[in-house]
């Protein structure tokens, strides 16, 4: 079940959607796997057991059966979705349930993986976000550590589109490319950023000529971070500087 794209936002696009790593089936895959290999091995080894032992195999096979079932529907219909602008996680096989972060309130991120997890290639996400929200967790998630560095490079896109939209330019002095302005800790995982004013440039650190911030706007517009008319219309408020 893909993500709606009517709950997308203006201007929003999906970048990833991902299903939860196999491993989610867990024991009702091996419950029934093991079933159905216990079944055939009395079967052909005693070929003239009662029947009654043949009807016992066969309800312990259905009801691990079933519980795969059931484990398979919640498998298909969670998904982990990562947009422009926020990290959604919906699951749910008669109600729904969804949780939505958006990427600037996301501090800090890591993944762990155990022995097992690293051969199978899946993990826990953790994400720490600002206020109440503390670690939130996501598992079984496919190759945690490219998830990561995906998200990771969407939260630097979207504020180097912010600031380009609201007339900054793209790297900040002061600040860390990609790292949150309300945040003590950057999405990477680096040093703290002190919330202090960047101090003026002197002479020799120019600010951004227009045909540099133009260059930087159509790079943006390239990638897909800013939208057509986004694009054009802050190329007619730069060229009016010229």
């Amino acid at each position: 079940m893909t993500f709606p794209r009517r709950l997308l936002t203006e201007g929003e696009e999906v970048v990833v959607e991902l299903r939860p790593h196999w491993a989610f089936l867990g024991w009702p895959l091996v419950a029934t796997v093991a079933a159905a290999g216990l079944a055939v091995a009395i079967d052909v080894a005693f070929r003239h057991a009662p029947a009654g032992v043949g009807d016992v195999l066969l309800g312990v096979f259905a009801v691990a059966a079933l519980w795969l079932a059931g484990r398979t529907l919640r498998w298909v219909t969670t998904s982990l979705v990562l947009t422009t602008t926020r990290l959604v996680r919906r699951s749910g096989v008669l109600g729904r349930r969804a949780l939505e972060l958006r990427l600037e309130r996301i501090n800090e991120l890591s993944y762990h993986q155990s022995l097992p997890g690293r051969l199978a290639r899946t993990g826990e996400l953790m994400v720490e976000t600002g206020g109440e929200s503390g670690v939130i967790t996501f598992e079984h998630v496919p190759r945690p550590a490219a998830f990561q560095s995906l998200i990771t490079e969407q939260i630097s896109a979207f504020h180097d589109a912010r600031r380009v939209r609201f007339g900054g330019p793209v790297d900040v002095p002061g600040v860390a490319p990609g790292a949150p302005f309300h945040a003590d800790t950057p999405p990477t995982g680096g040093p703290a950023v002190p919330m202090t004013p960047a101090p003026m440039p002197g002479p020799a650190a120019a600010a951004p000529s227009v045909a540099d911030r133009l260059m930087q706007l159509g790079e943006l517009r390239r990638r897909g971070i800013v939208s057509a008319a986004e694009f054009e219309a802050k190329k007619a408020e730069l060229l009016q500087q010229l």
